[in-house]
């Protein structure tokens, strides 16, 4: 039977949208499946600041009454804006391994981002940096992933450079086991760096939330501002991802570095809740979010997502120490490994910081583009 590629309308279309991995990853055992409620949420126009300056359209792919796939198309004015381009996004790309129903969704996509008046097509992804995962994994460990990361069956490498996708940025995930020791041939170095007069690296404090989220919000901005696939948060969208950020932030994970008391960096670790959300199938009711809760204080690896330095404070080893004050953290409260996750392949400073603290790079996810003409 034929495919046949329709917008998605309505609830139960979005329903069905959103259950598609449900097909696709029903006999794996990686994934880890979103909870559907946060998806939703992100969906839901008038909930998701997001929305205020990105447009979309979404796609299922049905052959003989059955959902095979979906796909979805954005255009961020914000993103744009600040780049000087022309890009459309696509994402949330899930599909059979069948060649036909993948090239019918790629092209609704491409042929929806032409029609915005763009010139290049680029993902996969959620449509913005800014909110969990992005990029296709290609290469290394396909293993089960970290909070925030994406997953994805091998054949889609495939089918997006059928399609006429080519990589555009390579990202690198880094595994570090410390086994609650830090290598020795970094400590003195480390000792140096904290020994600078004024510099102290401290943890977020949660009792003045507001203000320190506000340094934290500037540093975000001023810290990413030129880097590929960054893209800006107003106050909106910062408010927005911070009501998640005071649920799932330890404190001593949530890093503000200062120099004579101006803050010039911060870094984010989270938990890695995927160990406890795995089991759930993305749904926390009845009786999951009683598993979560009691799940989650047994975690024992951790997702550095990210760290930053103000461009004329990064020859002092800043991001040294927050990487040590982080382990610190992680030791104390007994974990001993994790992710730092992603980098930009051709970051060679901080990808050199990983090799130093004697991480392994074990995945690579790829963004990718093409012309839309």
């Amino acid at each position: 039977m034929p495919v046949t590629v329709t917008p998605v309308a309505g609830a139960r279309d979005l329903d069905a949208f959103l259950k598609v991995p449900y097909r696709v990853y029903r006999d794996d055992p990686h994934h880890v499946f979103p909870l559907l409620g946060d998806l939703k949420k992100f969906f839901d126009r008038g909930h998701n600041p997001f929305w205020k300056h990105a447009d979309r359209e979404l796609w299922l792919a049905r052959r003989g009454g059955e959902t095979v796939g979906r796909i979805g198309a954005c255009v961020d004015r914000s993103s744009n804006g600040h780049h000087g381009e022309k890009v459309g996004l696509f994402g949330f790309y899930e599909v059979d391994d069948d060649p036909e129903a993948a090239r019918a969704l790629l092209e609704a996509a491409r042929a929806w981002i032409a029609a915005q008046g763009l010139d290049t097509m680029r993902g996969p992804g959620c449509f913005t940096s800014n909110h969990d995962w992005y990029g296709l994994q290609v290469g290394g460990e396909f293993s089960r992933p970290v909070i925030g990361m994406p997953y994805n069956p091998r054949w889609y490498e495939g089918q997006l450079e059928g399609f006429g996708l080519r990589g555009a940025k390579d990202l690198w995930a880094w595994r570090i086991e410390t086994r609650g020791e830090f290598p020795e041939k970094m400590q003195q170095l480390i000792d140096r760096i904290l020994a600078r007069d004024g510099l102290v690296v401290r943890p977020f404090v949660m009792k003045n939330f507001l203000a320190e989220a506000g340094v934290v919000r500037q540093l975000y901005n001023d810290c990413w501002s030129a880097n590929w696939g960054f893209v800006p948060m107003d106050d909106d969208d910062f408010r927005y991802a911070a009501k998640d950020m005071k649920a799932m932030v330890d404190p001593a994970f949530l890093l503000v570095a200062e120099l004579d008391g101006k803050p010039i960096g911060f870094s984010l670790t989270v938990p890695d809740f995927n160990e406890a959300l795995q089991p759930l199938r993305g749904r926390l009711l009845p009786f999951g979010w009683l598993r979560f809760l009691l799940a989650k204080g047994r975690v024992k690896t951790a997702r550095t997502l990210l760290m930053g330095v103000l461009p004329e404070y990064r020859k002092l080893g800043v991001d040294v120490a927050m990487v040590y004050r982080t382990m610190q953290a992680a030791f104390a409260r007994g974990i001993t490994g994790g992710e730092c996750s992603w980098m930009l392949a051709d970051n060679l400073p901080m990808n050199r910081i990983m090799e130093s603290y004697g991480a392994e790079r074990y995945k690579t996810y790829r963004i990718y583009e093409m012309p839309v003409a």
